[in-house]
Order: C-alpha cells, then sequence, then structure tokens
C-alpha cells in the first residue's frame, strides 16, 4: 500500500492457477526414478514428485523439458552433458530455479556451473546440485502462486482528504408481541447492510480534465457493475463494499470533492475481522446466539476527520 491514509481498491481478477499435467510429470518422476539410487540418501520419493511438478510448471513447452529432464539425469548419473540443445533447454528455461538455488550447488555463477556440468569428471556435487535445484524450483513456484493468486487489494485509486465518515446501522423491529423468547428469530430480523457515508477530495496536480474523469469513471464503472471493492481509511479496511451512489464536484481544476454512499455486505462467507499486521479488517460480523441469547458484536462507530495524504 501506498502512503495515501485513504483509498478504495479494485480487487484484481481472478486468474486461473496452472495445474500440472500429471502425465508429463510421471514421465519426470520415471526418469529421474532411474537414477534413484544416487540421490536416495538426500530425496524422498515425495520430493521427486514435488519436484517434478514444479518441472512441468516451469517448463515452456514439452520439448524443452524433455530435453532439460535429460540433462538433469545426466548430472545425476555423474555424467558430463556435452549437448547443448540439453544444455540450453535446463539453463535457458530453469535459470530462475538454479540462480535461486545457485548457493546450495556450491557455485558462484550460472556460466561457472554450466561449465562444470558440461564438463563432468565430478566437477559437479550430486547431492547439492539436485538439492539446490529443487529448493530453487520450490522457491520459484511459491514466488508465482504469492504474486497472482493471494488475496491482493488490487487497484489503488487514493483519496487524498477523508473530511468525514458517517455509518447508519439499521435493522427491522417486531411488530408484534412475543410471548417466549424461543421464537425472537422468527420475528426480529438481522442487522440490514451497514451503509457509510463518505466525504473527501481529491487533489488534481496535473490541472488536467482527464485526470478528474479517470478517478471518477473508475468509481463509476464500479458502481454500474456492482463490483465489490475495499475501503481503507487510516489502517482500517472495509471488505465487500458496493457503491450505492457517486456524487463529484468539480470545485476547481485542481480539487474535486465527492460524497459516496457504499455498503457492506457483512452477511457473505467471506467477511472477517482479523488483523493484518497494523492493519485491522473492519467489517461487522453476524448476528449470533442460541436461544433468547443473543449477542451484537458489531463495528463501533468511527469518525475520521481531516486525515490527509502526508
Amino acid at each position: 500500500m501506498t502512503k495515501t491514509y485513504a483509498a478504495f481498491y479494485l480487487p484484481p481478477e481472478e486468474k486461473e492457477i496452472k495445474q500440472p499435467n500429471q502425465k508429463n510429470v510421471d514421465r519426470i518422476k520415471g526418469s529421474i526414478l532411474q537414477s534413484y539410487n544416487n540421490i536416495q540418501n538426500y530425496m524422498s520419493v515425495n520430493d521427486i514428485e514435488t519436484m517434478a511438478k514444479n518441472i512441468d510448471l516451469q517448463s515452456t513447452t514439452e520439448f524443452t523439458q524433455r530435453y532439460a529432464v535429460g540433462a538433469l539425469s545426466k548430472i545425476i548419473n555423474g555424467e558430463a552433458v556435452t549437448n547443448k540443445t540439453m544444455l540450453d533447454s535446463l539453463f535457458n528455461t530453469y535459470a530462475p530455479a538454479l540462480n535461486a538455488g545457485l548457493a546450495q550447488t556450491g557455485f558462484n555463477s550460472l556460466v561457472e556451473m554450466r561449465n562444470a556440468v558440461q564438463a563432468g569428471n565430478g566437477q559437479v556435487n550430486v547431492a547439492n546440485f539436485v538439492q539446490g535445484f529443487s529448493n530453487g524450483l520450490s522457491a520459484v513456484q511459491n514466488s508465482v502462486n504469492e504474486t497472482d493468486y493471494s488475496k491482493k487489494y488490487g487497484e489503488e485509486i487514493p483519496i487524498d482528504v477523508v473530511t468525514s465518515c458517517e455509518f447508519n446501522y439499521t435493522t427491522t423491529k417486531a411488530y408484534q408481541k412475543i410471548e417466549d423468547v424461543g421464537f425472537l428469530p422468527l420475528y426480529i430480523d438481522d442487522l440490514d447492510p451497514v451503509t457509510i457515508k463518505i466525504f473527501g477530495h481529491v487533489k488534481n496536480e496535473n490541472a488536467e480534465l482527464w485526470g478528474i474523469n479517470d478517478f471518477n469513471n473508475k468509481l463509476v464503472d464500479a458502481m454500474m457493475s456492482k463490483k465489490q471493492l475495499y475501503l481503507r481509511v487510516g489502517k482500517s479496511i472495509y471488505e465487500n463494499c458496493t457503491i450505492l451512489s457517486y456524487k463529484p464536484t468539480i470545485e476547481n481544476i485542481y480539487n474535486i470533492s465527492f460524497e459516496l454512499h457504499i455498503n457492506i455486505n457483512y452477511n457473505l462467507d467471506t467477511y472477517s475481522e482479523a488483523t493484518d499486521g497494523k492493519t485491522r479488517i473492519m467489517n461487522p460480523p453476524r448476528l449470533v446466539g442460541d436461544f433468547g441469547n443473543f449477542y451484537y458484536n458489531m463495528a463501533s462507530s468511527e469518525v475520521y476527520k481531516g486525515i490527509i495524504t502526508s
């Protein structure tokens, strides 16, 4: 997150997680297991399975994958890899993984490692190489997963000044007399979606109308598409927000003020009241209880005034 004290975040579109091709994984694992006697003291069959999956996930084509695995098999058997296609397939395709495990292999650079692999003659410590390569593959794959698929706040739409936030909590009261508290759930509704009215300002330092229009269009598009977004005010983050109305006013070419109404759908399964470092998720939790004993553990009403970007 940037240094802005308040912002909206448009969640990124979810990407399909790439899955390993089990046929390729079985083939890679089979090739490595042919030399298993040379590595069984420091790699289990499960380790080889994981390694094979990462090799498949990080390859570009099956052709390069086959040659790279052929080079790996030769290294495990203590043989020199003299075939240029094998060398290129291994060191070009899996350079990030080899580099990530470089220190563990005992080489100072990929060029030094490549020369040793090509020369053979015991210049490669098989145990160190295979473990370093395996760990490097895992490190690269974990990085890819975190970058592409972990929960992210998404594109930031910064708010320069928040003058106030007004919170509105409502529910429906039962109109009939209730004789038995055991029937309360039949007559008392859950808390309605919480609405927040936000008043703020956005600077337009470039003095160009397109800058203001860009800010407006993103919020209007989110409202029209009913896209759920995040609101951050200070270190408090409100998830599952939907824009109900948005009223911008161009006070001058350098400044736009706005009034924006959002609601928080706290009934979604994705609601959270956890902490993320110094950040707290502020969504109101559901109504919980047993028969007549009900507990309203709702977010406290908060007012932010004069929060200005540093």
